[in-house]
């Protein structure tokens, strides 16, 4: 599942997925401008709508940021015993 940019570090960010919510947690379509319809990611059912439902993806914004793809976590080095 993606999740937004702030919350992964640079090693395990994958490329931009979607639009993050970070009101009510939905992912939605990077080719979405509005927060409207049915999120990409998100919940199937929420009983009230987010507060920032039919708000424009503005640059800049604090209410979103992108959603990245969270990549596996980098591979220990095998310890070598001679």
């Amino acid at each position: 599942m993606p999740a937004p940019a702030s919350q992964i570090s640079d090693s395990r960010r994958g490329r931009q997925v979607g639009i993050f919510c970070l009101e009510c947690g939905s992912v939605y379509s990077l080719h979405k401008a509005s927060h409207t319809g049915k999120p990409v990611y998100g919940k199937d059912h929420i009983a009230a709508p987010c507060a920032h439902e039919g708000d424009a993806f503005e640059p800049g914004e604090g209410w979103w940021e992108p959603a990245h793809e969270v990549l596996p976590a980098p591979a220990e080095a095998e310890a070598t015993a001679d």
